[in-house]
């Protein structure tokens, strides 16, 4: 029995040594865990602050706050992947767009009296670009001034013929009734009837006296107490009266409308030769509410001076005249450009012909170098795509137009016109807007924290649709700056000027 209980005892001890064992055993691994964890967290967070503080140190790097986003219009996306066309540059050049291009001569002859405009100048519509003193131009207005005096003074006559006719109308009618000339002075008064007043009323009186003597002696001579001879001479005075007064009223009735219509067609004539001097003055670019109050005796009328204008709004690329100086029809004295807008050149070789037909209505084109168009590209609308190849260059003109409203594209430049090929495999890209030109470096800004933006150099492959193609330099999960990148490369460039002093 002693064994016994001795055995049980001793079970017991080993229990609860056991017991203990795994007492001990369990809080040092939950002392493990939580001291782990603790460390783990530690590291993380110095881990963190080395970051931090490697990207504060970093000249690659740029913080700008969140405040200052919208207003520099920043916008972050991630890069893409997509299918691109595998496309290539063709050389072009930009040249001015000859639908808004004049060549500005002088229609008249003369000496250039003022010159008030300058090379490089930039003018608007029908400002004056030049005054020339023209013989031309003065003869023409002088042969102007003097046919309307011929007028007026035509119609004047004319309106006197048209009222002389109507009244002498009148006074034949009076006649033909056999009225007075008592009743006809009455009548008619003062109106005017010119010459045919006296012509008719002294045949008409003389036909009157001699019917009243015929009428007077031939009663008396019936009875004898008139010899017969006297009847006969009275009677043929009589016929004679009465025969030139049918002749007088017969040729006045053919004379009087013959009269004034004479009037009227020097009244036409006159008024032919003031359109005439019109049209003449109008050739010479004047209009008629130019020409309508001429005064040629006015000193200041200054009727010799033919004034040169801008047919459009525009720069002055070309001055060909100066001061006193002799020009002619055949002077070019200016070019007016309106460099509004441009034209993008290219001659595309015969083995590039197959990517005009994947082109749309518009081309992608960027400048060569030396100016701030080189850090972006252009899109031209297509209006000619050429219609026969050079039999020399074995090219086809392509041409397209521009807008230009900052002049930042100059006529001669040197471009890269992008021709799109077929779709390749799908690659990364970006918005073409997201890349910047660094240095001479093609660079792209991504988003490695919350404010700040590495500048990450890339090489870039094919552009279309507004996409780029990053051969080299991002990752596929990387987001980077597709609008307002511009002022991320100026905040670079400012603090890397700052560093230099």
């Amino acid at each position: 029995m002693p064994s016994t209980k001795n055995k049980m005892k001793s079970r017991r001890v080993m229990i609860a040594i056991g017991y203990l064992l795994s007492a001990v055993a369990g809080g040092g691994i939950v002392f493990y865990f939580l001291s782990h964890q603790q460390l783990s967290n530690t590291i993380d967070d110095r881990a963190t602050e080395v970051s931090e503080e490697s990207v504060a140190g970093d000249e690659n790097v740029v913080n700008l706050p969140k405040a200052m986003w919208e207003s520099a219009r920043l916008k972050v996306g991630p890069v893409q992947e997509k299918a691109m066309a595998v496309s290539t540059w063709a050389t072009g050049k930009v040249v001015l767009n000859e639908d808004r291009v004049a060549h500005i001569y002088s229609i008249t002859e003369g000496v250039a009296y003022q010159v008030p405009v300058h090379l490089g100048q930039r003018v608007e519509k029908d400002q004056i670009l030049a005054v020339i003193d023209s013989r031309e131009v003065g003869t023409a207005k002088l042969e102007l001034y003097q046919a309307r005096l011929q007028e007026e003074f035509a119609k004047q006559a004319n309106d006197f013929a048209q009222e002389v006719k109507k009244n002498a109308n009148e006074l034949l009618d009076a006649l033909d009734a056999n009225k007075s000339v008592e009743e006809i002075n009455e009548v008619l008064g003062d109106k005017p009837i010119g010459k045919y007043r006296e012509q008719l009323l002294t045949a008409y009186a003389e036909l009157i006296r001699a019917r009243a003597d015929y009428e007077r002696l031939k009663p008396v001579a019936a009875t004898g107490a008139v010899a017969g001879k006297q009847l006969i001479e009275v009677e043929a005075k009589f016929r004679a009266a009465e025969a030139g007064y049918k002749a007088v009223v017969e040729q006045l009735r053919f004379s009087i409308p013959q009269d004034a219509l004479q009037t009227e067609q020097a009244l036409r004539q006159a008024r032919q030769a003031v359109d005439v001097a019109m049209a003449k003055l109008s050739i010479l670019g004047y209009f008629e509410e130019q020409l309508r109050d001429l005064k040629p005796l006015d000193p200041e009328e200054c009727i010799s001076h033919f004034v040169v204008r801008a047919p459009f709004a525009g720069t002055i690329i070309s001055k060909n005249v100066v001061l006193a100086e002799r020009v002619g029809t055949d002077t070019e004295m200016f070019r007016l450009a309106d460099l509004s807008s441009v034209w993008v050149q290219a001659d595309i070789y015969q083995k590039d012909l197959p990517n005009i037909e994947l082109l749309g209505d518009t081309i992608q084109f960027r400048a060569v170098s030396g100016s701030a168009a080189a850090d972006h590209t252009h899109e031209a609308k297509i209006f000619y795509r050429g219609d026969v190849v050079d039999a020399d260059t074995r090219t086809l003109l392509l041409r397209a137009v521009t807008a230009n409203p900052d002049n930042h594209l100059k006529a001669g430049m040197f471009v890269e016109i992008n021709l799109p090929g077929e779709a390749s495999t799908e690659v990364l890209a970006v918005p073409a807007t997201a890349v910047q030109e660094v240095k001479g470096e093609q660079t792209v800004f991504v988003k490695v924290g919350e404010t700040e933006f590495r500048k990450v150099p890339v090489v870039v492959g094919p552009i279309a649709d507004g996409m780029i193609a990053i051969e080299e330099g991002l990752n596929a999960d990387d987001n980077v700056v597709t609008s307002g990148a511009f002022v991320l490369k100026s905040e670079l460039m400012k603090d890397e000027i700052g560093d230099d002093d």
